[in-house]
């Protein structure tokens, strides 16, 4: 008898893994533009033209992994970053780079272990790596469990506003589980209900740096000079400087000297309708035509176009809301 209940015990467990396996394999539900956004805010440094859909298209998941494992750097704008002063480098980074997790990492441990920005060709290579590793590179040494701990914390707010004792707990127990791997831990992190839920949605507010990064991408303007927008590269940055940045952003008056528009292309692939002419959540390659319009212009018609936003009015607003100057 008692076999026969074991037996029965055994199968039922089956039934619940292979129940629970097929719920986990049904695709989510669509993520909406402000869970979208958030990620491109936190990840990143905001949206640029396109890449809401690119977002709500992946899901959660595969956008992360898409960030933790990131595309290799266009060589013209590795080219052209090499070329640039420092502070100038780590702007068109931010605004250029299909890498944008990498670019905040960068930023956050510079500024946690309090490094000059020349520091981040040393530190960068190993952001998603050991953190161990992350230490050596800057010179840091480590010194014990304590100073993990608080790197992690101070990871951890970095990303989500006020952590509960649960998340911090669970992150803390993957970042001992595997030895400091940053890659574990930001998925583990950045896929977790609390940093996704709308209370964390801009509850965090920007600095100039984040605030001009995050208006140059989303105006869609090509950077070839970043010059001009160092001025306003501070914090905290005055409203009427603000202003200032806006109208001439809008206006196409900041002299960006724009590139040809393949220049900084990301590597990522391009969004594919779908046989009824949707994009469907996972489909980011599936057949189809691409979404673009036709007939394409040319790279130089492009480029003069980029000199100057496309809705300037709709980008004033924009920029001009309260609500930017929230991530």
């Amino acid at each position: 008898m008692w076999v026969y209940k074991v037996g029965m015990r055994v199968l039922i467990l089956l039934f619940c893994l292979l129940l629970g396996g097929v719920v986990h394999a049904q695709p989510s539900a669509a993520l909406d533009d402000g869970l979208a956004q958030h990620l491109l805010n936190r990840l990143g440094y905001g949206p640029a033209p396109g890449e809401v859909a690119r977002v709500r298209a992946l899901g959660v998941p595969a956008w992360v992994d898409g960030q933790l494992a990131p595309p290799p750097m266009p060589p013209r704008l590795e080219a052209r970053l090499g070329a640039l002063p420092v502070p100038e480098a780590v702007l068109l980074r931010a605004i250029a780079s299909p890498r944008q997790l990498e670019a905040v990492l960068v930023r956050f441990w510079l500024d946690y272990f309090k490094k000059e920005e020349g520091a981040d060709a040393a530190l960068r290579p190993h952001v998603l790596g050991r953190h161990a590793d992350l230490r050596a590179a800057l010179g840091e040494h480590a010194r014990g469990k304590n100073s993990e701990r608080a790197a992690m914390e101070a990871l951890l707010r970095h990303f989500v506003s006020a952590p509960s004792a649960s998340l911090q707990g669970s992150t803390w127990r993957v970042w001992q589980a595997t030895g400091g791997d940053q890659r574990a831990v930001l998925r583990q992190l950045l896929t977790s209900p609390e940093f996704l839920a709308p209370s964390q949605w801009n509850s965090k507010e920007k600095d100039g740096f984040r605030f001009v990064a995050s208006a140059v991408r989303a105006s869609g303007l090509a950077v070839g000079n970043v010059a001009p927008l160092m001025a306003f590269v501070r914090a905290p940055l005055p409203d009427a400087d603000r202003a200032e940045f806006v109208e001439r952003l809008a206006a196409g008056r900041l002299a960006l000297a724009p590139v040809q528009p393949h220049e900084y292309a990301s590597s990522a692939p391009p969004l594919r309708a779908g046989v009824a002419g949707e994009v469907s959540q996972g489909t980011i390659a599936q057949p189809g035509p691409v979404l673009m319009a036709a007939p394409t212009p040319s790279a130089a018609a492009m480029a003069a176009a980029r000199s100057q936003p496309a809705q300037p009015e709709r980008l004033r607003a924009l920029l001009l809301d309260q609500k930017f100057l929230r991530y």
